[in-house]
């Protein structure tokens, strides 16, 4: 069975006035997807503890991207270029490992009628339920065709409402056909899952190339990991909403 790790960058939210000149929130919403066999699960997280323990981490310390480059959390007293090394290494570790599987969601809040008194208008639904549909179609041409998706929990009360949107979703969407997601979504905390801080990472990375117009390292590092499929991106590892 695959595994889907999913996290979140940007905000979901809209300006009050409708003005997005001088709005504090972002314009962009993204959710990335890691995907793991679970067979491969196991040699991974031994990967990453050694990772971290060859940089003078422990087991247990928390990954986020945000800690890295401001350096909070389990990087507190590292200096930026250590820091920056690390977020280098990381994805490099990412990158080549093929066992590993991206796709990404972009969500552009400035193209979204917010007129429309349906689901497309919260970006934390409808980037849900795209990153869904790739996965799917990730799984459906996979040997083994199952597949279980695995969030960071952020808000009860959000977590519930996509708990009971992807219920929804596998039964009633015409583009989840046919099935191989498993009904549910599990959570895990950032803290306990080293393939959520993955998660994190790639997001992050993914969000501030989609953002920024340019190519980083960072971001060089990652793209191969992005799912093709019949030789395109495009669709599929990533998918753009709307165009």
């Amino acid at each position: 069975m695959h595994m889907l790790f999913v996290d979140e960058s940007g905000d979901p939210g809209y300006p009050p006035s409708g003005n997005w000149q001088g709005w504090g929130g972002t314009r962009l919403f993204a959710r990335v997807g890691v995907i793991i066999h679970g067979w491969k699960w196991k040699a991974w997280h031994q990967r990453l503890h050694q990772f971290k323990h060859n940089r003078g981490l422990t087991w247990d310390a928390e990954i986020k991207a945000n800690h890295i480059r401001q350096g909070k959390g389990a990087f507190v007293g590292w200096d930026q270029k250590r820091r920056a090394q690390f977020m280098a290494d990381l994805c490099t570790l990412v990158g080549v490992n093929t066992d590993i599987t991206l796709i990404g969601v972009v969500i552009d809040k400035t193209k979204i009628d917010v007129t429309r008194p349906d689901r497309t208008v919260k970006p934390e639904v409808r980037s849900l339920e795209l990153l869904l549909e790739r996965y799917n179609l990730f799984l459906d041409v996979q040997g083994d065709k199952a597949g279980i998706v695995v969030l960071d929990p952020v808000k009860e009360s959000s977590d519930d409402n996509l708990r009971r949107f992807q219920s929804y979703l596998l039964d009633q969407s015409p583009n989840l056909r046919p099935l191989h997601i498993v009904e549910g979504t599990f959570f895990a905390k950032s803290h306990t899952s080293n393939m959520i801080q993955i998660a994190d990472v790639c997001c992050n990375v993914f969000f501030r190339k989609i953002a920024r117009g340019k190519v980083d390292p960072e971001y060089r590092h990652l793209a191969p990991r992005f799912w093709k499929h019949n030789g395109r991106i495009l669709g599929y590892g990533i998918k753009r909403w709307p165009l």
